[in-house]
């Protein structure tokens, strides 16, 4: 540590030397027609020299004296080109416009191919809103998360699901940030839709791999989404009627005046479904009810030229229910303040206080047995940041995390009087604390490096009684029956509200380096160390409603994980076309899986239906994107292999995780016709996803019950479906548009899972057992067609 801190004390003095007699050029970029500020926006000053906006639009680079060009570049922005003369240091604010006068369509321009080439981020993919809202949807609805699936290295957990698994990682794997809010399920209409509604998003960010210091706690990715801030010169707002649901949108400026700008802007949009309307008409679904609905909002507040403060949230609930039968309500709840300053031209500082809120309840609703089930997990942030723009492509970022967790496990309460037994399971509590250090750091024209370190410290704390077993472990591995044995709980120790009862210290370290030749060439490597410290207890390959986390502690590790890639990137033909080539190994230590006959869902210990071990991962992504011309799109492929090794699983030997895919491929095209019409179409390949069968049975009590030998080891039939769209775009000064698409085209029949069940034959009338057990495919989604009006005022 201390060598590691001397050699970066030594670079910045080199640095702060290498400075004497040089200016800096500062200020923010803005959306011209709105007014927002633009992140990740390319700013180059003379023949190499750049740097890129952060998330809050600003920029800095120092420069020795002279006159430059500047060349400012953003995707789906029309360029600006200007001479600087940097003879003291200077603020310079730019506005850039749409590019609209082009009638080709642009996925990921020529800048944008060039920044992958240049930049030290692999194993990194941006999407523009505009980029997804142009590929075909699904039950009409643009969804950023199962967008993000048609991209290398990523998978989605089931047919018609939003979860995502990456490099093999878990879908609880991956951290996903609204406005720096983590959000844990991220599904509504168990998993049909995502929580992001497209029309308030403004980009989307998701790290496979080269993880910087700035993000920790998940294993495999961070997907960083953040809200459109509000248009700051004029009201306007949008309209989307669909056939399952619609949503709105209004924005406009604050404290405006007689001003070009307002002084902060607001945006506030809605959705909802209407599914319902649809199941009253049905006999056989009357009694049921399925809906969603989620609210975005976002305000900000210039408080002068150099302080800024921002408020945004979001807001969703599902409600499903059979009458008589169950029901279940679940939703997501998040808040984030946020004050940005510009200390200096090189200084830029930042602090997020956060909430973040999943809970779920389930009602039993069976006459005489009526309950409901509650559970929850809270979680508050605190986060202050410090931007140094150093100069000559250098770039500090250091910063601190602060997060208090609340698990509430569960609660069940009787209703209605029934016989059910009300009873409350122990909160959880725990501290993390995670100071880091990110440097960007240019060492020549061809040579960059990016590296860092993360130092994460976590606490499970009480007020809680935790177990103490006999032998020391909550469970012991009978090597006579290959199973576990629950040991006994010989007492239990009463920590008191605050008292640390396990603490885990953790260094990260992060390092990734670009070596580029001829400018259209670069090679890339990267390692990544991560810990996660919160689990998901479920034996669902995909994120449920019904989903347990809970903390590291006495008798759950954290998880761990290394990851080394190395890639390959070139550009084509003027950027025409740019393609890349990675390859990487992770290997995973303490990983979570369930015990064979675990019961999750009403265990106070939940460690006791519980292992861990370890696993490994390694695959080779492939991507090519076409970026110019009327035809845009992108062809993906992925080799890919994931497995476990746990003691007391699939006799003790590695077996495929629930995540493993060895082959995807995803075909994404957009063809631009004329002004009034763009079509679009993706098709996507994967292999079968592994799955357990059965190998035998036996009568038990007078019941028929499956014997399991082995953990996935068999697999569903291949997937593949192909959806198209098509999009009439508005003739001049009209404002709506409609959206046609078909998704499953040719109505392929995918298995989102295989049962087994007793065969029965029908005799004289009388249905009876044929004696032999059949398999049956269940297949969630057909062919489904959708329309959509969209209007904007």
């Amino acid at each position: 540590m201390r060598l590691y801190l001397g050699v970066l004390l030594g670079l910045f003095t080199l640095i702060i030397h290498a400075q004497q007699n040089s200016y800096t050029l500062s200020g923010y970029v803005k959306d011209k027609a709105s007014g927002e500020n633009l992140w990740g926006v390319n700013i180059v000053l003379g023949a190499s020299k750049g740097t890129t906006t952060n998330d809050y639009g600003f920029y800095s680079i120092t420069l020795k004296e002279g006159t430059y060009k500047l060349l400012v570049t953003y995707v789906g922005f029309g360029a600006i080109e200007k001479t600087i003369v940097l003879d003291k240091d200077k603020k310079v604010d730019l506005q850039l416009d749409e590019d609209s006068s082009q009638l080709e369509e642009v996925v990921i321009t020529s800048s944008q191919a060039t920044k992958n080439i240049k930049s030290t981020e692999m194993s990194v993919v941006s999407l523009k809103t505009s980029t997804i809202k142009k590929l075909p949807t699904g039950l009409g609805e643009v969804d950023i998360l199962k967008s993000i699936q048609l991209l290398p290295g990523v998978s989605n957990v089931s047919e018609g699901s939003t979860g995502f698994n990456v490099r093999g990682g878990t879908a609880d794997q991956n951290l996903i940030l609204l406005d720096e809010a983590t959000i844990f399920n991220a599904s509504h209409l168990l998993g049909l839709f995502s929580v992001f509604n497209a029309d308030v998003i403004k980009d989307v960010k998701l790290y496979k791999g080269a993880i910087p210091a700035t993000f920790g706690g998940r294993l495999s990715s961070v997907l960083d989404i953040k809200q459109r801030e509000g248009n700051l010169k004029k009201f306007n707002g949008e309209l989307g009627i669909g056939l399952i649901s619609s949503r709105g949108l209004i924005q406009g400026p604050i404290n405006k005046g007689d001003k070009e700008e307002g002084r902060g802007s607001y945006i506030l949009a809605g959705r909802t479904s209407y599914i319902d309307l649809f199941a009253s008409l049905s006999e056989d679904l009357k009694d049921t009810k399925v809906s969603f609905y989620d609210i975005n909002m976002k305000v900000n507040y210039n408080l002068n030229k150099k302080n800024r403060l921002f408020l945004s949230g979001y807001f969703g609930r599902d409600n499903f229910e059979i009458k008589n039968v169950v029901g279940n309500n679940y939703g997501n709840t998040s808040l984030t303040l946020r004050w940005t300053s510009e200390l200096s031209e090189k200084l830029f500082f930042q602090s997020s206080a956060v909430y973040s809120k999943y809970d779920y309840k389930i009602d039993a609703l069976t006459s005489g047995a009526e309950y409901r089930w509650k559970s929850n997990i809270t979680n508050y942030n605190f986060k202050p940041r410090l931007n140094w723009f150093m100069g000559s492509g250098n770039t500090l970022k250091t910063g601190v995390d602060f997060t208090y967790y609340n698990f509430n496990p569960g609660e069940i309460e009787s209703l209605n009087n029934s016989s059910v037994t009300s009873q409350k399971f122990q909160d959880k509590f725990a501290l993390e604390f995670a100071p880091y250090v990110d440097f960007k750091n240019k060492i020549s024209d061809n040579l960059s490096l990016q590296y860092g370190l993360r130092w994460s410290n976590f606490k499970r704390i009480g007020n809680e009684k935790i177990a103490v077993y006999e032998n020391g472990s909550p469970l012991s591995y009978n090597t006579t029956l290959d199973l576990f044995d629950e040991n006994k709980v010989i007492k239990e120790i009463n920590y008191a509200s605050g008292d640390v009862i396990k603490s885990f210290n953790n260094f990260e370290p992060r390092i990734s380096a670009r070596y580029l030749w001829n400018g259209s060439n670069s090679i890339k490597v990267s390692y990544n160390k991560n810990y996660q410290y919160l689990h998901l207890i479920s034996n669902s390959a995909s994120a449920t409603p019904l989903d347990i986390w809970a903390p590291s502690g006495p008798f759950l590790k954290p998880q761990s994980s290394n990851q080394f890639a190395i890639g390959y990137f070139k550009t084509l033909k003027n950027n025409a076309y740019d393609f890349s080539i990675e390859t990487y190994y992770k290997d995973l230590n303490d990983v979570t899986d369930f015990v064979d006959g675990a019961d999750l869902l009403f265990e106070d210990n939940i460690e006791t239906q519980v292992v861990q071990g370890n696993g490994r991962a390694y695959g080779l992504e492939f991507l090519l994107n076409k970026n110019k011309g009327r035809l845009t799109g992108w062809l993906s492929y992925t080799l890919a292999k994931t497995e476990r090794k746990i003691l007391g699983i699939n006799n003790n030997a590695y077996y495929p995780s629930n995540s493993d895919q060895l082959h995807e491929l995803n075909l994404v095209g957009m063809y631009k016709l004329n002004k009034r019409w763009d079509f679009g179409a993706n098709f996507v390949f994967g292999s079968g996803k592994p799955i357990t069968y059965p190998t035998g049975k036996f009568v038990q009590n007078g019941l028929i019950v499956a014997d399991y030998d082995g953990r996935n080891g068999n697999r569903l039939p291949a997937f593949h479906k192909l959806d198209i769209s098509a999009t009439l775009n508005p003739k001049k000064g009209n404002r709506g548009k409609w959206i046609f698409s078909i998704a499953n085209l040719y109505n392929r029949k995918n298995a989102s899972t295989i049962y087994f069940r007793e065969k029965v034959e029908t005799i004289n009338d009388i249905d009876v057992s044929a004696g032999r057990t059949e398999a049956s495919k269940f297949s969630f989604l057909g062919i489904v067609p959708s329309v959509t009006y969209e209007y904007k005022f």
